[in-house]
């Protein structure tokens, strides 16, 4: 399962956001995607989804569909008269999912996202790592091919944001489907994403992380100075691939 990205070219209006884009999504990679605001990182988003489509050029799905990549917003869009458990199994209502089936998957969400004690509290009640747990319970509960994250730890302190990001990846690795996390946070970025991704000039410039398999990689100098050359690529300067 991929998504490859042929020559694609998208505007608003007179703006071009993207120039003849190429490039693959490869089944199991994370990828996070930073870039200057307004450079269209939410736009690529809505493109993989189906929400956009382009002007000229193609995405190709190969072995998925639109149907199985799911988004997660900034805003999570959780509603205030749904309960957890409402919020997750929701999803499976409108694909029409058997009540049997959808019990099973919402329970077995439940636990694993240790949100079994907050099932019946709406979204008033919980914390933000909370929300955010209920917004990723909500992404998988349909078994995504893709799941797209738009700032998934813009809201949090840095304590929850760190815990969060660490459940996020956790749940990739469990579930081996294709993520692609939008970030402004560059240690996010380079804490999530096995590949980067910097959108600039309507187009990608690819980093491969070279710190991702390693443990405890926050605590590594390496890292940082990994951090160090995405913010000075970020900021225009040089950068090496």
């Amino acid at each position: 399962m991929q998504i490859d990205l042929h020559n694609l070219t998208f505007s608003y209006e007179d703006k071009l956001i993207f120039n003849q884009l190429s490039y693959s999504f490869l089944q199991g990679k994370t990828y996070a995607l930073l870039g200057k605001s307004g450079s269209g990182k939410s736009t690529l988003l809505n493109l993989l989804k189906g929400f956009e489509q382009p002007q000229n050029g193609h995405i190709d799905y190969q072995k998925t569909t639109p149907k199985n990549v799911e988004i997660i917003f900034q805003e999570l869009l959780l509603f205030d008269w749904q309960t957890v458990q409402q919020a997750i199994e929701m999803p499976l209502i409108l694909a029409q999912i058997n009540e049997t089936t959808r019990l099973k998957k919402v329970t077995t969400l439940l636990n694993e996202l240790q949100l079994t004690p907050v099932a019946n509290r709406f979204p008033a009640e919980l914390s933000g790592g909370q929300k955010q747990r209920v917004a990723m319970a909500r992404g998988l509960v349909t078994e995504p091919d893709f799941l797209l994250l738009d700032e998934p730890t813009s809201s949090l302190d840095q304590e929850t944001k760190e815990e969060v990001q660490a459940f996020i990846l956790a749940e990739q690795h469990k579930r081996q489907n294709t993520m692609l996390v939008v970030t402004h946070d560059i240690e996010e970025a380079a804490y999530l994403g096995e590949v980067i991704l910097l959108l600039e000039n309507q187009s990608l410039t690819v980093y491969e992380n070279p710190t991702f398999q390693h443990k405890n990689r926050r605590e590594s100098l390496d890292f940082y100075e990994f951090c160090i050359q995405l913010r000075t690529a970020l900021k225009g300067g040089t950068h090496e691939n």
